[in-house]
């Protein structure tokens, strides 16, 4: 297992704890969905798209399916805001 540091310096919100997110979500132009792990011991949990929770889902955790993710690691303001990005919203009816 690799060790992350638990701080980052990031280069819109100073030193933050960090999270770890795929790198579907930090891509996404357009919601992609947004699903976190129950246990961490950083400052946000690990989260993952629709896309990555089905392989999961079908798969179960393995280190193929994290390495395959593509987890970064960001900063907890960031993954704040990628979260908001990530989630589907109801559209306006």
């Amino acid at each position: 297992m690799v060790m992350l540091p638990r701080l980052v310096v990031c280069d819109q919100h100073g030193t933050q704890g960090i999270g770890l997110v795929c790198r579907h979500i930090l891509s996404a132009k357009e919601p992609v969905g947004f699903f976190w792990s129950d246990d961490s011991d950083q400052a946000r949990p690990d989260a993952w798209c629709n896309d990555c929770e089905e392989k999961l889902v079908k798969e179960e955790f393995t280190e193929a399916w994290f390495e395959q993710a593509g987890f970064q690691a960001i900063c907890a303001l960031c993954w704040d805001a990628a979260k908001e990005r990530a989630e589907t919203t109801d559209s306006e009816e």
